[in-house]
């Protein structure tokens, strides 16, 4: 699918060389990407270009551990603000880290890796422990272009001492989460916390949601972004929104000024039996209240038999066409997506695993995990929306929260998408 907004200018990238050429760390100097004679040996460098700054100590400590196996390779790990623009800088101007970390989702990279900015790993021995459906979500017009390392997912967070003092279970269809939370009010209990003064995660609920109750709502969309069609011609939308609306009626008050902190602080808190986000999550819940009795549940769909869980690709590692050290290079990448490495990664970072054999243990992501396991999950859709709509879409989503006016809702929603990839 071609959209304009995922080409870029000349003007673009030059507005961007500044950042880079302070950020790259001199990636680019012969000392950098040069190998040099020691000891009768060559000695290579390599720089690791990876875009998580809470994976810049267990990437040191994989670092530490792979140059004891191969003494002869350095890495420099590269860690910077703003790193997708960076990278995109670095590789439109002949100056790619030799390995990289990157998200197939993404817009750009998609793009890129269609123009051939980035090595072809389709079928590539380095793929053969990934497991199979994270293998297909990850594809790029049918090719593969990173490994999969790790994956983000979100669900719902539950208090445990709730459900068990009110002899609830967990919930396996969405009608059952209406009744659950029903359950919960009449006990004096606030169901579910939301922080929808942030349109942000109001735009990752509803991109969610859109993907687990709709189906085949990616072609659907596409045809709108392609003027063929229209929001309000699909029977299913406004019940949809309309579901969307009427879970705030268990939420706490004024949940349009509760940001993500204060939900975040509230759920562990006991302040509320429910709080829908991502796993990432976790740590900062323990870390507020080390004696929270929490876990997490998926979303639950329409009918129980269609339960899955969305996911994305976390942490995902890749080779530029045209770099250097090329041999030197995909040792590195062997090394990082091994059962051993990814073990410790996940173990670190509390993510599932892409990769076969690789245990989370995290036990509050024990259901989610079942469902990952299982090859039960779906892609993000807003990685096939033009720059700017899943903004939008959080937006307007949050304006029906305030207003309550679902038909106004999906008339937004359809000037959001509609035309949009044959807009200029």
């Amino acid at each position: 699918m071609k959209t304009s907004h995922q080409k870029w200018t000349a003007a673009a990238l030059a507005s961007l060389l500044a950042v880079v050429t302070g950020c790259s760390g001199g990636s680019g100097s012969g000392e950098q990407e040069g190998a040099t004679k020691s000891g009768g040996s060559e000695k290579v460098k390599l720089e690791f270009f990876q875009m998580k700054a809470d994976a810049v100590d267990i990437d040191n400590q994989l670092i530490k551990t792979f140059q004891e196996k191969y003494p002869n390779i350095t890495v420099e790990q590269n860690n910077v603000p703003n790193p997708e623009n960076v990278w995109t800088m670095r590789v439109s101007t002949n100056d790619a880290p030799q390995v990289f970390t990157h998200y197939p989702h993404n817009a750009v990279f998609q793009q890129m890796s269609k123009e051939g900015s980035v090595v072809d790993l389709t079928s590539d021995p380095l793929l053969a422990n990934v497991q199979p459906a994270i293998v297909e979500l990850s594809k790029i017009d049918g090719k593969n272009y990173v490994v999969p390392v790790a994956l983000a997912t979100l669900g719902v967070y539950y208090n445990t001492k709730v459900f068990n003092d009110l002899g609830l279970k967990i919930p396996q269809t969405y009608d059952e989460l209406i009744k659950t939370a029903e359950t919960i009010k009449a006990a004096g209990i606030t169901p579910f916390y939301f922080h929808d003064k942030d349109w942000n995660g109001i735009r990752q609920e509803v991109v969610f949601k859109m993907g687990l109750m709709l189906p085949n709502i990616e072609s659907f969309l596409d045809d709108v972004m392609m003027g063929k069609a229209h929001i309000t011609d699909r029977a299913d939308m406004k019940p949809f929104a309309q579901k969307l609306y009427e879970m705030r009626k268990y939420s706490q008050k004024d949940a349009l000024g509760t940001g993500y902190d204060d939900a975040l602080r509230e759920f562990a808190n006991g302040k509320s039996a429910m709080w829908f986000t991502g796993i990432w999550a976790i740590k900062s819940i323990k870390q507020a209240n080390p004696n929270l009795e929490f876990a997490m549940f998926p979303m639950p769909p329409e009918k129980a038999e269609n339960a899955k869980t969305q996911v994305s690709v976390d942490t995902a590692i890749g080779l530029p066409a045209n770099g250097k050290h090329k041999e030197e290079a995909r040792k590195f990448v062997e090394f990082m997506v091994s059962k051993e490495s990814v073990q410790r990664y996940v173990d670190f970072g509390g993510y599932p695993a892409a990769i076969k054999g690789v245990n989370n243990g995290v036990k509050e992501l024990t259901t989610l995990n079942s469902l990952i396991e299982a090859g039960k999950v779906y892609p993000t859709i807003e990685r096939l929306w033009p720059a700017g709509v899943n903004a939008d879409v959080g937006k307007a989503t949050q304006e029906l929260f305030a207003t309550g006016d679902i038909d106004a809702y999906l008339q937004k929603l359809d000037s959001i998408f509609y035309n949009k990839l044959n807009k200029k």
